[in-house]
């Protein structure tokens, strides 16, 4: 996506369709060996660094838009994408449970407000979600941003606002645990809904994770 994004050429973030080539990176192909997986990703990130690291602020601010047959993302500016690998690299190390340690600071604080911002996103791709959640939640990062995001609808909003705005549901708790309601993984202490608690607990069929 990024050699796209710098020639003006439209790339999508799974060229074969999420539905099909997903799947595929989450198993073993046949014969495939653990020691190949580490060579190719250690292979494949090394050619990656070298492509961004020559990039200047001005090509940072490239978009990269995929085919209107293959959506997934969306456009996405290539300033995006190292937030994406980071998100990978975070996220399914955890997943793995290989015994890393928990999401680093700067990821949770990067990523959280960038996922907020593209809730609208989310729900025009690949996730199938329930139409018929329709009002506001309010996500307080006790440590962090609070956001509010409205559906009313087929027009999602999502932008920052005060803690005491008021919203059909409260969803309270730590940047951390925000970003792990967003990305459908498990929480270190569960999130605090005041409000209509019933509609707070929705949020994830409203904005299905990852």
């Amino acid at each position: 996506m990024t050699k796209a994004g710098l020639s003006g050429e439209q790339a999508a973030y799974y060229p074969v369709g999420r539905a099909s080539q997903r799947p595929q990176t989450l198993e073993p192909a046949s014969g495939e060996h653990p020691q190949e997986v580490v060579e190719s990703f250690h292979r494949l990130s090394t050619e990656l660094d070298q492509v961004w690291s020559v990039l200047d602020n001005g090509a940072w601010d490239l978009e990269v838009a995929e085919p209107e047959s293959n959506p997934d993302l969306g456009t996405l500016r290539l300033s995006s994408l190292p937030l994406l690998r980071l998100t990978e690299v975070e996220v399914h190390g955890s997943d793995l449970d290989l015994g890393l340690d928990d999401w680093g600071d700067l990821f949770v604080s990067t990523v959280l407000p960038t996922r907020l911002r593209r809730l609208g996103v989310r729900r025009t791709n690949h996730r199938e979600f329930d139409h018929t959640l329709q009002g506001s939640w309010l996500l307080v990062a006790i440590d962090g941003p609070t956001f509010m995001v409205s559906v009313s609808g087929d027009v999602v909003e999502s932008h920052p606002a005060d803690p005491k705005s008021m919203a059909t549901a409260v969803i309270e708790a730590t940047c951390r645990d925000l970003l792990a309601l967003l990305l459908g993984r498990p929480y270190i202490e569960a999130p605090h809904i005041r409000g209509d608690v019933k509609f707070g607990e929705a949020f994830p069929a409203a904005f299905p994770g990852p």
